[in-house]
């Protein structure tokens, strides 16, 4: 497969760039001054994950097949629904804005957009959701980084991007339905000076690193023909988007390396794998950015911010996973910010929808029904319960910048 060559009509000086933009290895304002993007991820919204909602390691699809099968297509789009609506409102960015934070990122299915028996026609209803976010940053003054988690077909194996049986890689059409996905949206928000950048693939499962380069630089053609000014978010390949080898040279002028910092195993805080991105990143005189971290114990949290934020790391801020998740509020090791809590009912059906062997008993229709609404309910903002202990960590900067 021949290397694309991006021929990005982005020839913006970045003195000119009104929106927030890179300048050398830093990330600026629409001013010029430099800001380092500190925020939570809105997993769980406009993107499904089973290990927020307490439904193991689960898709999107999977979770939407087992409801499905408990109780019909109907009541499960108007769970769906009523997802859409209550899972993420103007209450929580209030939230996440009077905690200090200055960015969200907002991960969202291609399928809020583009049903997939319906490509390139686009929905009102996928973009009254992203509308609505965008107005509530607006309004309490915090960056949006639109992410697309999961491309036409998913990008890796991995729950997560919630794949088809055919991904991007291996189809030419979900490839164009990709680069066609952002172009629109480009189109769309290239005047919010809200949107602090577009995240083009979430941990993107590549075959090889060529393929990757040539997908980032055919979406980043495509975007730069309606928008100059929005900044570009290229995440690395392998697990964590951590391998950036395949890049000889930034793809974009006005563009970032993102990656992301996960330890299940052990305790470790692996400062020997930043500097090695940070050199990268200084090498190609572009920022680098932490997308992801978390799932860890407060104390580790405390110290990854701050490896982050030593003046010779080169991070530009970083994103907490996860916003808001069902948790056991006893847990040490993952601890998470705000916990959902969980019921009876909806423990019924989270454990029936996590069963991989056929062990957990079947849920009735009504007790699923019940289950379904009780997990809307105590997902909103007014009945979330926080972790003194995680915010305070994620706070811990602050006391190294007072000093």
């Amino acid at each position: 497969m021949p290397l694309v060559e991006t021929n990005s009509t982005n020839n913006i000086d970045p003195k000119d760039n009104p929106m927030i933009h890179t300048d050398g290895v830093q990330i600026v304002d629409g001013n010029g001054k430099p800001i380092k993007l500190r925020g939570v991820m809105l997993e769980g919204w406009l993107m499904w994950n089973g290990t927020l909602w307490g439904t193991g390691f689960t898709s999107e699809t999977t979770i939407t097949e087992k409801l499905e099968s408990l109780v019909g297509r109907e009541e499960t789009e108007r769970f769906r629904q009523e997802i859409y609506n209550n899972f993420i409102t103007e209450e929580d960015i209030s939230q996440i804005a009077r905690m200090g934070f200055n960015v969200v990122r907002v991960p969202f299915n291609h399928t809020i957009l583009e049903d997939d028996d319906k490509p390139y026609v686009y929905k009102k209803s996928g973009w009254k959701h992203l509308d609505n976010v965008l107005d509530w940053c607006e309004k309490n003054k915090i960056y949006a980084v639109l992410d697309l988690h999961s491309v036409p077909g998913g990008q890796s194996g991995m729950f997560v991007n919630d794949p088809d049986k055919t991904k991007v890689w291996d189809s030419e059409e979900n490839m164009k339905r990709t680069v066609a996905l952002w172009k629109e949206i480009a189109s769309r928000y290239k005047d919010r000076k809200v949107v602090a950048g577009y995240d083009l693939i979430n941990e993107p499962g590549a075959p090889n690193g060529r393929a990757l380069v040539n997908a980032y630089a055919r979406i980043i053609n495509a975007i730069r023909k309606v928008d100059p000014h929005h900044m570009i978010i290229l995440e690395g390949g392998e697990i964590a988007s951590t391998d950036f080898s395949m890049f000889e040279k930034p793809l974009d002028s006005n563009q970032l390396f993102s990656f992301h910092t996960y330890n299940l195993i052990t305790h470790d805080v692996d400062k020997a794998s930043l500097k090695k991105l940070s050199k990268m990143a200084k090498k190609m005189n572009a920022p680098l950015w932490n997308g992801e971290f978390g799932a860890h114990t407060d104390k580790w949290l405390a110290e990854v911010i701050g490896v982050f934020e030593e003046s010779d790391s080169n991070v530009n801020g970083w994103i907490f996973w996860n916003w808001k998740k069902l948790a056991d509020i006893n847990s040490e090791r993952f601890r998470p910010l705000m916990t959902i809590k969980s019921t009876p009912k909806w423990d019924k059906v989270r454990h029936y929808t996590a069963d991989l062997f056929g062990w957990i008993p079947k849920p009735s229709r009504k007790e699923t029904l019940q289950g379904m609404k009780e997990f809307v309910e105590f997902a909103k903002a007014k009945n979330l319960l926080l972790d003194k202990r995680t915010l305070k960590a994620l706070n811990s900067y602050k006391k190294k910048s007072a000093k």
